[in-house]
């Protein structure tokens, strides 16, 4: 049996609201990156502290690194489900799901 207009509707909206949830924390993780890009300090700002400006630029290059990689990942996340929401309703409009029985 194929899901009523609105229980698909509830699914696709569920899957959109998701997909928002992702592109929010996707722009948290860049704003996290040019925080992170903000602490880091030359040699002259080191100053009597020289020993910790190499690990420290290393560190904070890792950790931008990072966030930037996680911030793309979210955004590919959130752009799935999206792709699967139009995917069920275009499914749906075509009454794929009643010809395959898969509902």
């Amino acid at each position: 049996m194929s899901p009523t207009p609105q229980e698909l509707s509830v699914a696709t909206d569920s899957l959109r609201t998701e997909s928002g949830t992702w592109t929010h924390q996707s722009d948290e993780m860049s704003a996290v990156k040019l925080k992170i890009e903000g602490l880091e300090f030359s040699r002259i700002e080191g100053g009597i502290f020289q020993a910790i400006v190499g690990p420290h630029t290393t560190l904070v290059e890792k950790m931008a690194a990072l966030t930037d990689q996680a911030a793309k990942r979210f955004d590919e996340v959130a752009a799935t489900l999206n792709i699967c929401a139009a995917t069920y309703e275009a499914e749906d409009l075509a009454g794929k799901h009643r010809i395959d029985n898969l509902w």
